[in-house]
């Protein structure tokens, strides 16, 4: 017979095989209704997943659209470029593993024994794989036919690194027009964050600045997108069969006002040593030809390799010479006697100055207002409005001014295209001028705790105290000379698609009345042919043989002691109007002496006369 103990030890023998059957039941239970979940009921779902670790979609970059200027030469284009990037679908998702594939990208070396890779970079390019997954991630840019060849000889030992084919933008003709149009780079984390980007990514390339940035949607074009097979690597080893993708779509190709001929002209007038601006400008129309500003820099490094970029960009950023800022249009100075034209043409327009009045006190070398006694640069005696302009006599000017008073004078100057506003040129960072009157100069010395007074109508009258842009000088004697109104100044021609369709063509659009009385037009043009063709003009070194110049020449304080800004603002034919130039040469001296010859070069080129003698 067993005892009870035995029977108690049987008991609890038999229940733990009991649960251990139970256990197994039910652990194969489970195995069963999962592997019948992963097959039937989630069969479709797990196919698509194992289909996109196998298929990627690969986006398509649309190439960039060229700049041509406007007889059709090329001043923009691209150029192949390899990158060597993370596939985040084909790095290994172990910890140990990725940090196996990136000390071995580390210890790839040229041929010299020289480590390729920098650790930072790469670095920053395994943090952005964990939330980046559907693009490469650049972190070696512009390699070389030798690099890739090393990435392709260890591509088993670096799954998830690839290389990548990209175009980048080329600037042939070096710092040539290099404010006009613009460059490209990586959009930047605060551009990302604004409403104008939101349809970019982290990575693009996009236009900073000139045409580039103006232009930018133009020439994106639209992005297609491939479905490619890729092996366990990331690395792809083929297209889809019978799927097809959607083929990018090019940008448009931009022409653009400016004439290479006569933009290399004016680069060359101008040393790039020095600080100036110069425009030239159809005033027919409102067509930049050619647009200077120096100092210059090359588009070109912004296309480099990251490390060369940034050393090329401190370079830039860290000039005290500022070669980023554009002051042919973001440069504002006193526009100083070439102001003059717009004080005359007040005073003609309101019937308070004639080609006949002459003020009872001739220039004696100042004027006496009150207690103060206002210079004058020479000593010119007894002169009317033409002959004032053509000596640029500030003695007339005082007095014309006080008669015509600043509100005359500044809406005729508001007729052609000076003031606050900009004149809305289709490139970013315009700036607009200033023409004070006494709300204006109250409020913007306020803090100084200056007063507007009756006196400064004559510093005003002779164009020491506004604000104006070499454009807005441009467009102003340009204008003036056509009376026919003032013309929306722009760099866009055409728009065309890569097989040459004009999509868009600019049409001239006036943006202001720039108007006057004929007579008012006839002793303009009188007073600025006498500036350059009478032999006591101040502007007679732009002269040009065979052609009609008219002009005004400035000299414009800025700080005592220093040497003026020098201006020359001309415009020829006189009697029909082609083309204006605007020229400022900043702490240089006299401007008939300083940029006068700067603008004869351009109108000589214009007029085909660069050979000629002077």
């Amino acid at each position: 017979m067993y005892s009870a103990n035995e029977n108690g030890e049987s008991q609890t023998k038999s229940w733990n095989v009991l649960v251990f059957m139970g256990a197994v039941i039910l652990f194969f239970t489970i195995l069963l209704v999962r592997l019948y979940s992963l097959q039937y009921t989630h069969y479709d779902e797990n196919m698509q997943r194992s289909e996109n670790n196998r298929i990627r979609k690969v986006e398509l970059v649309a190439e960039r659209g060229y700049i041509y200027d406007r007889n059709g030469v090329m001043l923009v284009r691209n150029r192949p470029s390899y990158q060597i990037a993370l596939s985040a679908m084909g790095l290994p998702r172990k910890k140990a593993d990725r940090d196996s594939v990136f000390n071995r990208l580390l210890r790839i070396t040229d041929k010299d024994g020289v480590r390729i890779f920098d650790s930072l970079s790469v670095d920053t390019a395994f943090q952005r794989s964990r939330w980046i997954k559907n693009r490469p991630i650049r972190f070696y840019e512009d390699a070389s036919t030798e690099q890739v060849a090393l990435i392709e000889e260890h591509s088993s030992e670096l799954p998830g690194v690839i290389t990548v084919i990209e175009s980048r933008r080329e600037y042939p003709y070096g710092t040539l027009a290099s404010h006009v149009l613009g460059y490209t780079s990586e959009i930047s984390e605060e551009q990302l964050k604004l409403p104008e980007y939101e349809n970019y990514s982290q990575g693009d390339r996009i236009g900073q600045k000139g045409l580039e940035q103006g232009y930018d949607q133009e020439f994106r074009g639209k992005n297609g997108v491939k479905l490619v097979e890729v092996n366990a690597s990331g690395r792809e080893i083929g297209v889809v069969d019978g799927v097809e993708g959607m083929a990018p779509v090019p940008g448009l190709h931009l022409v653009s006002t400016i004439d290479l001929k006569l933009q290399k002209v004016a680069e060359e007038a101008i040393p790039d040593s020095a600080k100036g601006a110069l425009v030239a400008i159809d005033p027919r129309n409102g067509e930049i030809l050619a647009m200077v500003s120096s100092p210059r820099l090359d588009p070109n490094i912004f296309s480099l390799k990251r490390k060369e970029r940034n050393k090329g960009w401190a370079q830039v950023a860290l000039d005290a010479m500022h070669p980023l800022t554009n002051r042919a249009i973001s440069g504002t100075y006193t526009p100083a006697s070439v102001f003059k034209l717009v004080t005359a043409g007040a005073g003609l327009e309101n019937g308070i100055l004639s080609e006949s009045k002459y003020y009872s006190k001739p220039c004696t070398g100042g004027y006496q207002y009150g207690s103060r006694y206002q210079k004058c640069w020479g000593t010119h005696g007894n002169l009317n409005v033409v002959h004032a302009i053509r000596l640029s006599c500030d003695v007339f000017f005082y007095q014309a001014g006080l008669d015509i008073d600043m509100a005359r004078i500044n809406e005729f100057g508001r007729r052609y295209g000076l003031g606050e506003n900009p004149l809305g040129i289709d490139i970013p960072g315009e700036k607009g001028g200033w023409l004070p009157d006494s709300a204006s100069f109250n409020a913007k010395n306020k803090r100084l705790g200056w007063r507007w007074a009756r006196g400064l109508i004559l510093n005003l009258s002779i164009g020491q105290g506004q604000l104006v842009t070499p454009l807005q000088q441009a467009v102003l004697v340009g204008s003036l000379a056509t009376n026919k109104g003032v013309y929306k100044p722009h760099l866009m021609k055409e728009l065309r698609k890569s097989d040459g369709t004009v999509v868009k063509r600019f049409e001239p659009e006036i943006i202001r009345p720039g108007n006057m009385k004929p007579e008012t037009h006839r002793v303009l043009m009188a007073a600025m042919d006498s500036v350059v063709n009478h032999p006591g003009g101040t502007g007679k070194r732009g002269a040009v043989p065979g052609i009609r110049v008219g002009a005004k020449t400035g000299s414009g304080e800025w700080k005592k002691g220093e040497k003026t800004h020098a201006w020359y603002a001309a415009v020829a034919p006189l009697d029909n109007p082609e083309i204006a130039v605007a020229v400022i040469m900043e702490a240089a001296g006299g401007g008939g002496a300083v940029s006068g010859p700067i603008a004869r070069k351009v109108l000589m080129a214009y007029f085909g006369k660069e050979d000629e003698p002077k």
